[in-house]
């Protein structure tokens, strides 16, 4: 599964990603921090991969999310197992 998410200033994207991850560690989950580049017409200059996720452990990564006062801007596959997130550089189009 692929969430994108729009946040508009870098320090809040390091920070938010720094999130993300000690939620995934307190989990016991592996993460790996990458740079996805242009996708689909969005750039993202931070990411998170992450699998064996649990629903548990997805809502509480939506819920933080939604907290932050972000919105997720797209949403691939279906596969929670593992989770690439992206956090975007660019606003919507």
């Amino acid at each position: 599964m692929l969430l994108t998410i729009h946040i508009p200033e870098e320090a809040q994207r390091v920070a938010f990603a720094a999130d993300i991850k000690h939620i995934l560690r307190v989990a016991k989950i592996d993460t790996q921090t990458y740079i996805p580049g242009m996708q689909d017409g969005v750039k993202a200059d931070i990411g998170i991969k992450a699998e064996n996720i649990s629903l548990k452990i997805l809502a509480q990564i939506v819920s933080q999310i939604e907290r932050s006062g972000y919105s997720i801007i797209n949403t691939k596959g279906s596969d929670i197992s593992e989770l690439n997130l992206s956090l975007s550089v660019l606003s919507p189009q």
